[in-house]
């Protein structure tokens, strides 16, 4: 059986004509009707008028879940996935706990909405404490993991085209500039995540005007793989030498912290050419216990944030795919920091970088594109997840219209079988109480 037909319920296969030892009750004979000709539908692909017949047996027998499992794929097939969802939901609620057709419906439905890791946990159960062997989950799981490997894969290719994407946002921005302060009074939610982004992005186009305030935060630039060399050497020799705590907390903690901190290799202070692993690990040990909040009792609470903001990034750094997607933006920064300040070069009548005065000024030009670059991807994710907790929250509002639609009509059909079976009480006693009198 695939995973798109419906199942079979014992004792359905021939529900119209039942046999003489046939114990089922008259509502289950009705119901069992409904779900033949539910299941008729499916197989001509009328799905619409499949979830209609699975609806009306519910009505008879709302916490089947052979009927809810069907109805799930129906409104799957239809491309009702909301519902869908609802209804798997449903199934697993009421089904046995080894059923495995009701949690592989679940999957399906999430994995359809685009929630593959929920589905991917789903299959996951499924293989792990009731079938090692079945197909549709083990198919489900290879297809979610591969889903979010692609997934991961556009996020690399984004880091990729993100040259291309600023150098038309900045044409855009300059054309915009001055309807953008209308703009982000209208835009709701967003308004207060553009407001903190264009003040960093004021406070990085003020730093840049005057000398940078750490030889450290060449983790933010480059010079060269010699001075990437300088810096290793600087580090072995002098890996304590990372001042006071409270220095470090105002530096890790410094106004828009959350957009500047977003580099690890800025929060450990280190340049971006450093390979060697012991002296990553060895530079995150002097840091976190420089800022432990244990080591400072005078501020324990600014501790407690720098210190999450140092262990932040070492979880980062410890993560082989990020780091990879760390250097590459600082890469692409440090291009777009040179072409921008030889454009400045160009603009005042000099040649290429070859002062000291020079060497700095395009220092500074790099470290400015590359927290742009880090800001603007991370507006990004919080654009994705605004839109995904929209999402989910129309999803659930669908969900809970359609429950409140259901408990109504469960509603409203008791109270009609109830004053059915009042009328009858009633009429079946004037039958009664008519016929003796004719005896009499």
């Amino acid at each position: 059986m695939s995973a798109e037909e419906p199942v079979n319920q014992a004792g359905t296969e021939d529900s119209s004509a039942p046999a003489s030892n046939d114990t089922r009750e008259d509502w289950e004979v009705q119901r069992d009707k409904l779900k033949a000709t539910a299941d008729d539908h499916f197989r001509l692909k009328a799905y619409t008028l499949a979830t209609q017949s699975y609806k009306a047996a519910l009505e008879l027998d709302p916490t089947n879940h052979i009927l809810l499992s069907n109805k799930s794929a129906a409104h799957l097939a239809n491309g009702e996935k909301s519902k869908a969802l609802h209804d798997a939901r449903k199934c697993v609620e009421h089904a046995p706990d080894d059923w495995v057709k009701g949690h592989t419906r679940l999957a399906a439905a999430m994995a359809s909405l685009g929630r593959y890791s929920e589905a991917l946990k789903v299959y996951t159960k499924v293989l792990n404490d009731i079938d090692p062997n079945n197909q549709v989950a083990i198919k489900g799981r290879d297809d979610c993991r591969a889903k979010e490997r692609q997934a991961m894969e556009e996020k690399k290719r984004e880091a990729i085209k993100m040259q291309m994407e600023l150098d038309r946002q900045k044409a855009e921005k300059e054309q915009a500039q001055n309807a953008e302060v209308t703009e982000t009074t209208n835009n709701g939610e967003r308004g207060e995540e553009d407001d903190l982004l264009d003040d960093f992005f004021s406070e990085v186009e003020k730093a840049t005007e005057k000398p940078m305030p750490s030889a450290r935060e060449d983790s933010n630039s480059t010079n060269g793989k010699s001075d990437g060399d300088d810096c290793t050497k600087r580090i072995k020799l002098q890996l304590n030498d990372l001042g006071t705590s409270t220095s470090q907390i105002n530096r890790l903690l410094q106004t828009n912290y959350e957009w500047k901190n977003l580099n690890p290799f800025y929060v450990l202070d280190i340049p971006h050419t450093i390979e060697d692993e012991s002296i990553i690990s060895a530079r995150y040990r002097a840091l976190s216990l420089l800022v432990h909040p244990d080591k400072c009792p005078d501020d324990p609470v600014r501790a407690k944030k720098a210190f999450e903001q140092v262990r932040n990034a070492m979880t980062q750094m410890n993560d082989d795919d990020k780091r990879r997607h760390v250097k590459a933006l600082l890469d692409e920064g440090h291009k777009q920091g040179r072409r921008d300040w030889e454009e400045e070069l160009s603009k005042r009548g000099g040649g290429g970088v070859s002062s000291a005065s020079d060497s700095e000024g395009l220092a500074q030009a790099q470290s400015k594109a590359t927290m742009k670059i880090f800001a603007e991807i991370e507006q990004r994710r919080r654009e994705v997840d605004r839109r995904k907790r929209k999402f989910e929250q129309r999803e659930r509002a669908q969900e809970d219209e359609e429950k409140a639609k259901e408990k109504s009509e469960r509603d409203h059909d008791k109270k009609w079988r109830e004053g059915e079976r009042v009328d009858k009480r009633v009429g079946n006693w004037r039958d009664f109480q008519v016929g003796g009198k004719k005896k009499k």
